[in-house]
């Protein structure tokens, strides 16, 4: 009997030390998002947006801050061509906020209260011709939100909080393209 109890045991505890499969968070590359050429000699970003430090504003605790994501993609994917005109890229808003809400649709053992993470971009295009002067401008405003249980690992957090940057960045890209074609379509090349 001890040796059969013993057996189960020395069983027992080699299964439960299996080891645990975690995931990497993905790196979010910008490099690998589309790009956008426009007739432009300079262009310009602008980090206008200044985080608002609050329980909600989670910025600060990821590693890569939506706003240097922001600025990174348009330094990177925006490309100019030509030699004239100005090309001026303020990033107005980039936050990210993490608030706790109720789980309306929660079965019986599910959790009452989950996190909600909300992203949102703002952010203003004005094209300058060499004397200076405005010649097309236009707002690309993107948002994206998604929810998580309370109560999960750091590491789930930071795939969660990664999958929505690069969501966000998809759909931000979408419609800046959209937006430009529509107001600065003369001077962007396909």
């Amino acid at each position: 009997m001890y040796l059969k109890n013993s057996f189960i045991l020395i069983l027992f505890i080699i299964l439960s030390c299996q080891p645990v499969e975690i995931l990497k968070p993905v790196e979010i590359d910008t490099a690998r998002f589309e790009k956008i050429s426009i007739n432009a000699e300079k262009i310009e970003v602008n980090k206008k947006y200044n985080s608002v430090f609050s329980k909600s504003n989670i910025e600060d605790q990821i590693q890569k801050s939506p706003v240097n994501l922001m600025a990174e993609w348009n330094s990177q994917n925006i490309l100019k061509l030509g030699n004239e005109n100005k090309l001026v890229i303020n990033i107005l808003d980039a936050s990210i906020k993490k608030t706790e809400i109720m789980n309306v649709g929660a079965k019986k053992y599910e959790e009452r209260t989950i996190f909600n993470y909300e992203l949102f971009y703002l952010v203003e295009y004005e094209l300058y011709d060499s004397s200076g002067f405005l010649i097309a401008n236009t707002t690309v405003e993107t948002s994206r939100s998604t929810t998580s249980q309370k109560y999960i690992s750091l590491n789930e957090t930071e795939i969660i909080i990664n999958d929505l940057l690069i969501l966000a960045m998809r759909d931000y890209i979408n419609e800046t393209k959209n937006q430009l074609s529509i107001y600065m379509r003369d001077y962007l090349s396909f």
